[in-house]
């Protein structure tokens, strides 16, 4: 799918200056119009946002006892799926909002992929220990889909203001994560406290956690 509906922005290419400038520049002139490269201004936030998907999601679902070691590897599975996933649901919608016949690998689109993951990785908080890594592939799969739709209504036809992804993102991903550990929890397992020595923390895994 990338191959065919992917590629790479106009950031991407080497000379970030404007053509007449750059051959001005190399004929002995002075003149500097610097073309817009969105790289400079979005590749520090992009890296602390990505290094919070792989790292600081990863260490922060290390709360449970017996899930702990394994929560890590598949924040990193889920997150790998979900950034590719993300950058092509999202494409997809921008594609049909802004009739554009290619999704461009930007550093803006891969900074909006991460914030989806994020509230994948919510989710994923709320059905840990639950589910099997197949199980939460799908759960990703449906819930980009459905993470795409509400963004795009309510920015698109609400024109709602989202300061750092407070309803679209945390939000979502909390009731997206409920509604997923009610539909799999069993009638009798809802109706009394749960009790299992599975769902404590030790030790190591609030250590874990607290990183």
């Amino acid at each position: 799918l990338f191959g065919i509906f992917v590629d790479y922005g106009p950031e991407a290419s080497p000379d970030t200056r404007d053509p007449v400038a750059a051959l001005a520049n190399a004929s002995g002139g002075n003149a500097q119009r610097p073309r817009d490269n969105t790289i400079n201004d979005f590749y520090p936030m992009f890296q602390d946002v990505h290094g919070m998907m792989f790292i600081g999601f990863g260490f922060l679902m290390a709360f449970l006892g017996r899930y702990g070691y394994s929560s890590i590897g598949l924040n990193f599975l889920l997150g790998a799926f979900v950034v590719q996933w993300a950058t092509l649901v999202l494409g997809f919608f921008h594609q049909h909002s802004s009739y554009s016949e290619q999704v461009d690998l930007s550093i803006k689109n891969m900074l909006t992929a991460d914030f989806a993951a994020a509230a994948v990785m919510i989710t994923f908080g709320a059905v840990l220990g639950k589910v099997s890594a197949l199980q939460l592939l799908i759960i990703a799969f449906l819930e980009i889909i459905f993470f795409s739709v509400n963004e795009m209504i309510g920015i698109s036809e609400l024109k709602v203001v989202d300061i750092g992804g407070s309803m679209f993102v945390h939000t979502f991903g909390a009731y997206f994560g409920l509604a997923v550990s009610l539909a799999l929890a069993s009638r009798t397992r809802v109706a009394r406290k749960p009790g299992s020595h599975k769902e404590g923390s030790v030790y190591h895994s609030d250590l874990f956690a607290m990183i």
